[in-house]
């Protein structure tokens, strides 16, 4: 009998050992591992909400030997396709990609009426031709024309833009420098978000995009309506693409936006970081966005 005692106690011992063992394994399967070598790789990471996955994709042939990422949002499965993950988490000034964000607070702040919402050239004699005149919303958005922004997003105050970002969670949501740097000569030229303090990654990109186009929230229909509008890039064959490039003199080049197609919706940024490759523009980050939504998510 006392041998069966302790045989009994000895099968407790060992089942108790494997199971704590089998936990451990467990866990370690749940925790956030580096990827290496490989085409497609799930990488769990616990949110609020949800499991998001990180899924690693090979999308090198789209960058032609260019170094940057790419990420594209899917939130009806909370799933990440990024390529390169060593930058899709990197914060960097948003530049002009921060006109999303301005035009829909310019709107909902009422100092925007619609696409057509035209405001004054000053008479100076900017570099760029195009926008030496008289700009509507939507000519501003598509030529990227600094002076536009500067003046109506100078209407807002510092208290409501942070109010905004935070309620966006828009990367580092830092406007101390409200007036930007000197990376450019002229004051109209100049802002937080032009290589200055506003920061945000890739990734946290395609976070906000959600929030603006895919959550419910605080903003009305009519300017998302206007703002996604003006935003359309690319529309054939069930189709559409939105976005908005960015690109500063530092090491940083954007194009974001969004895919609407059979597949359902996607977010997406697209930055190159590769400072001595003259190819490493914004042009040539929205048309890598394009050939990688063609190839993949059509």
């Amino acid at each position: 009998m006392k041998k069966f005692f302790i045989i009994l106690s000895l099968g407790i011992l060992t089942f108790s050992l494997t199971a704590c063992s089998n936990d451990e394994d467990e866990n370690n399967i749940n925790t956030v591992n580096s990827v290496t070598n490989s085409k497609e790789v799930n990488i769990e990471a616990s949110t609020e909400h949800s499991e998001e996955v990180i899924i690693e994709k090979d999308f090198s042939k789209f960058f032609e030997n260019i170094n940057g990422t790419a990420v594209f949002y899917n939130p009806s499965n909370n799933n990440f396709d990024v390529y390169n993950t060593e930058l899709y988490n990197v914060q960097a000034s948003p530049c002009s990609s921060f006109k999303v964000v301005s035009t829909l607070i310019g709107l909902e702040k009422g100092l925007l009426q619609d696409e057509n919402t035209k405001l004054g050239y000053d008479g100076t004699n900017y570099l760029r031709e195009e926008i030496n005149k008289d700009l509507t919303l939507e000519e501003a958005f598509k030529l990227s024309a600094v002076w536009y922004y500067k003046k109506f997003i100078d209407e807002i105050s510092p208290e409501d833009m942070q109010e905004e970002l935070n309620y966006l969670n828009y990367g580092n949501k830092d406007i101390s420098k409200w007036n930007g740097g000197d990376i450019n000569p002229l004051p109209q030229l100049n802002g937080f978000w032009l290589e200055s303090s506003l920061k945000i990654s890739p990734k946290e990109q395609t976070q906000v995009l959600y929030k603006i186009f895919g959550q419910d929230n605080k903003y009305l229909d009519r300017s998302k309506e206007i703002l996604k509008n003006i935003m359309l890039v690319y529309d054939e064959d069930n189709l559409k693409i939105y976005g908005k490039t960015g690109a500063g003199y530092e090491d940083n080049s954007w194009f974001v936006g969004m895919v609407e197609s059979n597949q359902g919706t996607y977010y997406f940024a697209i930055r190159l970081s590769d400072l001595n490759n003259e190819e490493a523009t914004s042009p040539k980050a929205r048309e890598i966005a394009i050939e990688i939504i063609k190839n993949n998510y059509k």
